[in-house]
């Protein structure tokens, strides 16, 4: 483990350099937990050594860090960083995350004025591409979400809610791995329509779609899968649109390489859902990447940006939603080797159930 710390880190510091930066301040907490090994709060300064400043909430948790020098203070926290660092720990330009809250900013241009502060464009994509722990952890996150899939379906039967099925699913979520990666999607009929709907009181009944979409973490890794099936005999428009989008991914999955960039790949699985004449039906990116986080690069859409690089962990979920009627995705994952994709989501994408 500390050697593949010590791996990220150098990556890291050798693409701030590149940059014209002398280090950065990170305060999310999965690029802190990437590059130390910290689950709690707080916040990380990165220069020619780490520094880790948390409070005492986190004081017993905080030896999980690795490899870095920990500071647990009772001061605000940045205020705490002041302290322990040395004058010309970072020099004069240091990175910060895109995200970093502007409250946050407006403090650290209080706390440290003489730090020339801007975006580093390096810290984005930072995880993007995952080392053979990462991914051997993504692939135990996915075997668990397709066991406890296999599970759910015995609790589908008429008059169950989606929140009925969306609270088993978390219970089972937490008994098995370490809890849900983002909050479940079950939706039963109309409401499959809706891609991020949320559970309701809704009532099963027969002659209905239903879509589950859910991931489950292992070790702060992530999964994601979703499918969609007819609960009873399913309309023949619903047959044909299923078909559709598994054509699409089945394309995505056939043309995703290396240095390909993301816009092309949505493209590839687009294209086929317009030439089935659903184009105006799918609103939303063809996948994203999946880590420490349910979302992170890259992020695979019509305004995506990048290439595809070999080790990147992504989704790959074309989606058909006809408003008040019903909607269909199906999303897996996928692991980019040298020669193209490795489906870690083995789930069955079958049409009905009853």
């Amino acid at each position: 483990m500390v050697c593949r710390l010590n791996r990220r880190r150098d990556r890291l510091k050798g693409s701030l350099s590149e940059e014209g930066l002398s280090g950065a301040l990170l305060t999310d907490p999965a690029n802190i937990r990437y590059l130390c090994g910290f689950s709690g709060e707080g916040i990380l300064a990165v220069g020619e050594a780490l520094v880790l400043v948390t409070d005492p909430r986190y004081g017993e948790q905080a030896e999980e860090a690795q490899g870095c020098r920990v500071v647990v203070t009772r001061e605000r926290l940045l205020d705490g960083l002041k302290e322990a660092l040395k004058d010309g720990f970072w020099g004069e330009r240091v990175g910060l995350e895109g995200s970093l809250p502007y409250g946050t900013y407006l403090r650290l241009l209080e706390v440290f004025p003489d730090v020339g502060w801007t975006k580093a464009s390096c810290l984005e994509a930072l995880r993007s591409v995952k080392d053979e722990g990462e991914i051997a952890l993504i692939k135990e996150a996915a075997r668990i979400g397709d066991r406890i899939f296999g599970e759910l379906l015995s609790l589908l039967r008429p008059g169950v809610t989606e929140r009925e099925v969306a609270a088993e699913l978390v219970y089972r979520l937490h008994k098995e791995g370490e809890g849900s990666s983002f909050e479940p999607i079950v939706a039963f009929g109309p409401n499959s329509s809706k891609p991020h709907a949320a559970p309701s009181d809704r009532k099963l009944v027969e002659g209905e779609p239903v879509l589950v979409d859910f991931g489950v973490l292992r070790r702060g890794y992530a999964s994601d899968m979703t499918r969609t099936f007819w609960f009873g005999e399913p309309e023949e428009e619903f047959v044909k649109v299923h078909s559709v989008i598994l054509d699409a991914q089945s394309a995505a999955l056939e043309a995703a390489r290396p240095g390909m960039d993301v816009v092309e790949l949505d493209g590839v699985a687009r294209k086929v859902i317009e030439d089935a004449g659903y184009g105006e039906n799918f609103g939303h990116g063809l996948g994203h990447g999946v880590g420490l986080e349910v979302h992170e690069p890259p992020r695979i859409s019509p305004k995506g940006e990048g290439k595809l690089e070999e080790g990147m962990v992504f989704t790959v979920e074309p989606g058909i939603y006809l408003p008040g009627r019903w909607g269909v995705r199906t999303e897996d994952m996928v692991v980019l080797g040298r020669d193209g994709p490795e489906v870690i989501t083995s789930s069955p994408k079958f049409v009905r159930i009853s």
